[in-house]
């Protein structure tokens, strides 16, 4: 039976079909109004008017009829060529397999720079597009009334230290030491006794070495010379010891019976029995002094209270003492508080000084990192307060990057160093490489499908700026030189259909969006029939035509989405060029 017969048998059945809708309709509706009336929903349609009613039914019958109509003069009628094949011959060539995403150009490092101050910008020193250094000063700012605060904290902080340190001093005077070497020669205090800050506590004489002022007449004293070696003779012993002289004094006095004296000093180094006040008389050079002179010791000290407190301890008289060696201690609750008190205040005024040199600070903005001003809406002459946000914006394009989600089944063909192919849409004509840096181990998850971030480096990114869309391709398998055939020639069950019409097995192995590797069962010159999208004959189309009826026609071709009657994907949507409807579907496979 030929084309045309079936098409004229096709027409036929269809006009049949139509006038049994048209003339049972109501036949059909009253079998199921006895259905409709027990549905709450579709209840309604009972009550309506015998018209209404067989409006209702016919439309109700067409809906159910209509498609079923149409598959069937679809498989009757069919294509003008039900299927169109083209010959293509196997050949020798490349497949990959990648993964793509997008994302977009991030520097490395971006600051926005901001101010945590108010006040007058008096400088600024960038434009936009410079490069600038980390500690770069960015803006200065109006800090007047700032620096006189920091001069208040610092006067506020000196004041507190010498404070604390007449504290520190109090507490150390709880303990009295002797400021020289010697012996403690009297006390003027005893255990239990209070003191009050300056008191006298004891005398410390350091006797080690002794001297004596002694007299020698006008015409003896001209032949002596100071550190000429003298005889020192002790009243009372009379024992001699050495000395030597170790003063002359150009001043001279008149003594009783009007004798001209001249003073000389001696010092003489105690041998342990000596005491201050001892009387001894000296020969130098043959010649003797004029009378005696008590012995004193070389240094003297009366050594007071630093602080008022009560005696705790003592030392005796008598004692020898190293410089700094006790002679008495003192107990004071006050002095203990003042220090304590003095520590306090003392580091309350440093941390107010140093708060004010950190808010000082704040009026001198400079630069956190190193890098180029990729945007500046702030200048000199602006004034900044409460409400100001963001100055400049800094970048370090030094190291530029963006980030892809990959999905959970190729994540694991990632890893880092992999080498990326990347485009950018906004410089088509040049392209990019990079490699991943790093694979994100928290993923994220969409209607069932979790995917994981991967972060990709640009290299050599001139002209690329932040914010630009980037595609990243990255190839995770490939087979170079191997023989391949396109992917719509391999049918279920890995066959192909060779140009005299005959089916053949082969083996395959990878395989991209166009080609696939075939490792066995083809050999390369070999021709084959691959399905190619067939064209829907007119006849059909008109058919389709009607009132109302969704899926409108677009340039020749069917809209909405479905299986298609021939090989090959198609989806699409379009709105109806006729019969005042339009449609859409979801993507169909063969």
């Amino acid at each position: 039976m030929d084309i045309g017969t079936s098409r004229n048998k096709a027409k036929a059945g269809l006009s049949k079909i139509l006038t049994a809708v048209r003339t049972g309709g109501m036949k059909t509706g009253a079998k199921i109004e006895i259905l409709f009336s027990k549905i709450p929903v579709l209840k309604k349609i009972t009550r309506l008017t015998s018209g209404k009613k067989k409006m209702a039914y016919t439309a109700m019958a067409l809906a159910v009829i209509l498609p079923a109509a149409y598959v069937i003069s679809s498989m009757a009628l069919g294509k003008e060529t039900a299927s169109e094949f083209a010959e293509y011959t196997a050949k020798k060539g490349n497949v990959e397999v990648a993964v793509s995403g997008s994302g977009t150009v991030t520097p490395v490092e971006q600051y926005n720079i901001s101010a945590l101050v108010e006040g007058d910008v008096l400088q600024d020193t960038f434009k936009e597009g410079d490069t600038v250094k980390k500690g770069d000063v960015l803006y200065v700012i109006d800090s007047e009334e700032m620096e006189n605060s920091l001069e208040k904290a610092d006067i506020a902080l000196e004041k507190q230290q010498i404070s604390y340190n007449d504290s520190v001093k109090a507490y150390a005077g709880l303990k009295v030491t002797s400021p020289i070497k010697g012996m403690i020669d009297e006390l003027y205090v005893a255990k239990g006794d209070s003191v009050q800050k300056g008191t006298k506590i004891a005398k410390v004489v350091d006797n080690d070495t002794m001297t004596a002022r002694v007299p020698f007449s006008e015409i003896d004293a001209e032949g002596l010379y100071t550190g000429e070696t003298v005889t020192v003779t002790v009243e009372n012993t009379f024992e001699q010891l050495t000395g030597k002289i170790s003063k002359l004094y150009n001043s001279k006095r008149v003594l009783d019976g009007y004798i001209t004296v001249t003073d000389v000093e001696v010092e003489l180094t105690n041998p342990g029995y000596l005491k201050t006040g001892t009387y001894v008389s000296v020969t130098a050079g043959g010649k003797a002094c004029y009378s005696s002179a008590p012995l004193e010791a070389s240094s003297e000290k009366i050594v007071l209270a630093e602080a008022a407190g009560t005696v705790n301890s003592i030392n005796v008289e008598g004692a020898y003492l190293k410089n700094g060696g006790a002679i008495a201690t003192l107990d004071s609750d006050d002095a203990e508080d003042e220090l304590k008190n003095g520590q306090l205040s003392l580091r309350e005024s440093q941390i107010s000084y140093n708060n004010t040199q950190k808010q000082l600070d704040n009026y001198t903005i400079t630069s956190p990192i190193s890098g180029t001003v990729i945007s500046k809406s702030v200048k000199a002459g602006d004034k900044l307060d409460e409400n100001a946000t963001t100055m400049a914006v800094i970048a370090d394009m030094s190291k530029i990057t963006f980030e892809i989600s990959v999905d959970e089944l190729d994540i694991a063909s990632m890893s880092v160093g992999q080498t990326v192919d990347i485009t950018a849409d906004a410089l088509p004509d040049k392209a990019f490489t990079g490699y991943v840096e790093k694979i994100g181990l928290l993923g994220t998850s969409t209607e069932g499908v979790t995917s994981y971030p991967v972060t990709i480096v640009i290299n050599e990114p001139d002209g690329l700026w932040p914010g630009m869309n980037v595609t990243g391709n990255i190839v995770i398998d490939s087979a170079r030189n191997v023989l391949v055939v396109p992917v719509d020639a391999v049918a279920r069950g890995n066959t192909v259909t060779m140009k005299d019409g005959t089916q053949k097995k082969v083996t395959i192995g990878l395989s991209d969006d166009n080609n696939v590797e075939v490792k066995s069962g083809l050999k390369e010159g070999d021709v084959l029939l691959v399905k190619v999208q067939a064209k829907e004959s007119s006849n059909t189309q008109n058919m389709m035509r009607g009132p109302g009826m969704g899926g409108g026609q677009s340039g020749g071709s069917m809209s909405g989405g479905g299986n298609g009657a021939s090989g090959g994907n198609w989806s699409g949507k379009g709105s109806g060029s006729s019969g005042g409807g339009s449609g859409g579907g979801a993507p169909g496979r063969m």
